[in-house]
């Protein structure tokens, strides 16, 4: 699966290309974080994912 080129998050509604989302280390299931308000949360694009 190709990941998505814009990111959006669904705290605060910032968008952004999903490479400035950082990946949250040591964090599992695999969340990223909001560059503008810093919220957590899982993404659908894990290839980890059933």
């Amino acid at each position: 699966m190709i990941p998505p080129l814009v990111r959006r998050c669904p705290n605060c509604g910032h968008r952004t290309w999903s490479s400035r989302f950082g990946v949250v280390p040591d964090v599992r299931p695999r969340q990223v974080e909001c560059p503008a308000c810093g919220h957590r949360f899982r993404v659908l694009d894990d290839p980890r994912l059933l």
